[in-house]
């Protein structure tokens, strides 16, 4: 979570924000202008009240009116919250042979779901979410090292030690 807050706030950093009210706060680029609400923690963005975290506008609307973004997060992001979810015991189920299920459930055929496969050819790559990191070392192939490609390459070229006794 500490990354995500720390992304959040690093992208908001960007935008304008503006006090309307006491609680009310426009916050935004240009013509896509948002209204952050502390009173209820709400934007109209609506990804705020969504994720039950501050998103890029409510951070940047919290930093305007010097509020810690710790505050604006749901008591479901906190550890003792983690802790006293999982603090009761788990008891594992009995065999299945012992389960009492009536009728009208055992009864009822299970169908997989109708779904048709879209046009199109299917994707190749994993679409990654917004809070994924891309980054990937590249490993040059003219000099082995990692940083750059054989295109962006400055280095001399390594030679290859010949191996005797092996075929050209």
């Amino acid at each position: 979570m500490e990354s995500e807050l720390r992304t959040t706030f690093e992208a908001g950093a960007r935008l304008r924000a503006q006090g309307l009210t006491e609680n009310l706060t426009q916050v935004g680029l240009s013509n896509d202008t948002y209204i952050v609400d502390f009173s209820d923690n709400t934007c109209t963005y609506r990804e705020f009240q969504l994720n039950r975290m501050p998103c890029i506008l409510a951070s940047r609307a919290a930093c305007l009116r010097g509020k810690l973004l710790y505050d604006l997060y749901s008591s479901y992001y906190t550890s003792d919250y983690w802790r006293g979810a999982y603090s009761e015991a788990i008891y594992p189920l009995t065999r299945e042979v012992d389960w009492i299920v009536p009728n009208e459930i055992s009864s009822t055929p299970i169908l997989p779901p109708s779904v048709r496969r879209p046009p199109g050819r299917p994707p190749t790559r994993r679409h990654r979410s917004r809070h994924e990191s891309t980054t990937r070392l590249r490993k040059c192939t003219r000099c082995g090292k990692v940083g750059h490609n054989r295109t962006t390459c400055s280095n001399p070229i390594v030679p290859r030690p010949i191996q005797i006794g092996s075929s050209l």
